[in-house]
C-alpha cells in the first residue's frame, strides 16, 4: 500500500476518476444514492463524454468529514 494511504481506503480503486458503481460498492450504498449525492453537491465529479465520473478525492473528503458517509 502506498505510504500515507489509510488502511480503510485500500479497497478504493487507485485512480483519479471513479465510476459511480465503484463508489456505490465501496461505500455500500445504492447507485441511486451516488447520483443523488452528486446532484446535491455532496460529492464532486465530471462528465466524460456522457458518463459521470466521481473524483476519488471527493470520496476521501466525504469519508474524512466524520468517519462515515451520510445516511442514505
Amino acid at each position: 500500500m502506498p505510504k500515507g494511504v489509510r488502511t480503510e481506503f485500500q479497497d478504493l480503486p487507485h485512480k483519479t476518476l471513479l465510476r459511480p458503481d465503484e463508489v456505490a460498492v465501496f461505500l455500500s450504498v445504492s447507485l441511486k444514492t451516488v447520483y443523488r449525492w452528486y446532484r446535491s453537491g455532496l460529492i464532486e465529479g465530471t462528465k466524460v463524454k456522457r458518463s459521470l465520473r466521481i473524483f476519488r478525492e471527493s470520496i476521501l473528503r466525504l469519508i474524512d468529514g466524520d468517519g462515515s458517509p451520510p445516511d442514505q
